[in-house]
């Protein structure tokens, strides 16, 4: 009884049409700051003030594992078996870990021409100097820390430090 009394003296109407008109002056609010920030993002994008993609600092394990390291080899390229030595390089490249001998050559710059064999990759050419322009032996061979190496310079994996010297001969 009592909470009858207490809401007979409100006139029910009147509260309900109050009630409503604030809920649409409430929602025009709330449409007009969502447009406001929607309009705010878009010109944040548009003028290149959006975040970044992506942020290397937060990188996982797996994106981490992903990166390879890197090392540092020796490269020289000898042509002094050749009147006029057309070819000369001797400097360090930084090549992935597990590169081979093949990728130490192709990382210095210069132009090289492949013939691929059952055996692996062969260079038949550096700079134009090519295999047999001296003689039908001449050619291109490779030799790791002062060793003549016994396999396809592409299946020769060089570690860290290492000296790779591509000569061409003329025996």
């Amino acid at each position: 009884m009592m909470f009858h009394s207490l809401f007979s003296s409100i006139d029910l109407s009147e509260a309900a049409g109050s009630l409503a008109a604030r809920s649409r002056v409430g929602a025009r609010r709330a449409c007009a700051a969502v447009a406001a920030a929607l309009v705010a993002l878009a010109l944040a994008g548009a003028t290149g003030c959006a975040a970044p993609a992506s942020d290397s600092s937060n990188q996982t394990g797996a994106d981490a594992a992903s990166q390879q390291a890197s090392m540092s080899v020796n490269v020289v390229v000898d042509t002094s078996a050749v009147e006029g030595a057309p070819v000369s390089y001797d400097a360090p490249v930084t090549l992935d870990e597990g590169a081979s001998a093949f990728d130490a050559l192709q990382a210095t710059g210069l132009s090289v021409n492949v013939t691929e064999s059952s055996y692996g990759s062969y260079v038949s050419a550096v700079e134009g100097l090519a295999a047999g322009d001296h003689g039908d032996m001449s050619g291109w061979m490779y030799e790791v820390n002062g060793a003549e190496a016994q396999v396809a310079a592409s299946a020769y994996v060089l570690s860290k430090g290492d000296s790779v010297r591509w000569y061409y001969t003329v025996s």
